[in-house]
């Protein structure tokens, strides 16, 4: 088989027509109105909101309606016996009450950080969203060079045996061809099955069922960060990163909550007004009515030792609140650093990739040269259609695999957000005629 028939043959499988492909906007829009974990971040978020007001309220007055009826009956009888009813409002507004304070204060940090929480799942479905979504092009390419490549071995089988049918070779080419064969059918197989599950993915995300996506572009841009020093990227992530900023408000209600807990060795304050009505009983002579307005003062002096444990158990969930906050600092700056790191190496390694492509086919028109004047065996010639089909996938892998990388490292800084996913799919297009391969008879890819 000539090499260009080759070349053409992986061309044709790879562009075989498809139904009605997906952009990437659509899979996402559908994700956001459908995937459970985002709203369930959603119902959290609304209910964490809700704690501000009930922290609040302990600074707010307190007002409570009390009324009775009731019969009284002595024997002897006594002046008091006889119905008697009685209603009244008592009003209790705290004027001092530090631990009243600290944990509003507590409350409303708790309550912002419901919203950051919330924002970190909806960066977090982005990443879910685009990582899925590239899985099932990794799954795609896997699939289609598996198919090309058993078209391709199927072809050289036919070729052998037919060479051997008339006395040119021997069986030994024929027996090496029909395991390559074998071995390429096999993994055809295990490839459909790996993209089907790839879908399953999308799937769960979005409720709906997807079985066709639009493709990476050959020309989307694999580029290095500017710049390219990390520290700057370090520093951005310090500032925005969400995880960060979630394990600082840890830190801030810890510190609010150990500060409540030492407010209970404090006195208390409040303002208290009421009113009284008495209809009196059968003996009465008129109605009784009772005004109050005074401060009650309060100072705790013993409760059994349990405000000074609350004390203590406080600061050291304050202490560990703290470890768990430096703990993500560093987190941070490793992945920041690590995930520059890697777009860097797989800058190169796309580049690399790319190369091999065209390495790839020109060892394969060399060895079916070889092959044509008895200096290469069958043998040679499939492993080289191999390394070609491996130098496809390896490729696209390579691109995936930055692409990736680049929205964690967005989500690492903090900067993850729905402009990222249209400006992706701005270089998603249909499938069409792939560039992967050097077009016939050229050394370089299209």
């Amino acid at each position: 088989m000539k090499p260009h028939r080759l070349t053409l043959a992986i061309v044709a499988v790879l562009t075989l027509p498809n139904a009605v492909a997906a952009d990437l906007e659509a899979v996402y829009r559908q994700a956001l109105d459908s995937d459970p974990q985002l709203r369930a971040a959603r119902a959290n978020y609304l209910a964490g909101a809700e704690v501000a007001d009930q922290s609040r309220a302990g600074l707010l007055p307190n007002i409570n309606l009390e009324a009775s009826v009731g019969h009284t009956d002595s024997d002897p009888s006594l002046a008091l016996d006889g119905d008697a009813t009685s209603i009244g409002v008592t009003l209790t507004q705290p004027v001092f009450r530090a631990d009243v304070w600290y944990n509003y204060q507590a409350g409303k940090l708790q309550g912002e950080r419901a919203g950051i929480e919330f924002s970190a799942a909806e960066q977090a479905l982005i990443r879910r969203t685009i990582e899925a979504y590239l899985n099932v092009l990794l799954a795609e390419t896997n699939h289609s060079t598996s198919v090309a490549e058993e078209a391709a071995v199927k072809r050289r089988l036919d070729q052998v045996q037919a060479q051997f049918e008339v006395g040119l070779i021997a069986i030994t080419d024929v027996e090496e061809a029909r395991a390559a064969y074998d071995s390429a059918r096999v993994n055809r197989i295990i490839a459909e099955g790996d993209l089907d599950n790839s879908f399953e993915a999308i799937d769960r995300l979005t409720g709906a069922n997807w079985r066709s996506l639009d493709r990476l572009s050959e020309k989307f841009p694999v580029t290095e960060l500017a710049p390219a020093e990390y520290q700057p990227w370090v520093d951005k992530a310090l500032d925005g990163n969400i995880g960060l900023q979630l394990a600082n408000y840890d830190v801030g209600v810890a510190e609010a909550n150990r500060k409540s807990s030492q407010a209970g060795h404090y006195p208390t304050v409040d303002l208290v007004a009421s009113y009284t009505k008495d209809d009196g009983n059968i003996s009465a002579t008129q109605e009784i009515d009772r005004s109050f307005v005074g401060l009650n003062f309060n100072l705790p002096l013993y409760q059994g030792g349990g405000t000074s444990s609350r004390v203590r158990e406080n600061f050291q969930r304050w202490d560990a609140a703290t470890q768990l906050r430096e703990d993500t600092q560093r987190a941070v700056v490793q992945d920041t650093r690590s995930l520059f790191r890697n777009l860097t190496t797989d800058v190169q390694t796309v580049a690399a990739r790319r190369q091999s492509i065209v390495s790839s086919q020109t060892a394969l028109e060399a060895t079916e040269a070889g092959y044509s004047v008895g200096t290469r065996n069958i043998v040679d010639v499939l492993q080289a259609e191999r390394a070609l089909y491996g130098s496809v996938r390896d490729y696209e892998t390579a691109r995936y695999v930055y692409v990736r990388n680049l929205f964690r490292f967005k989500e690492t800084l903090g900067t993850l957000s729905p402009d990222d996913v249209s400006q992706l799919d701005q270089w998603l297009e249909a499938p069409g005629p792939s560039s992967w391969l050097p077009a016939p008879g050229s050394n370089t890819p299209q």
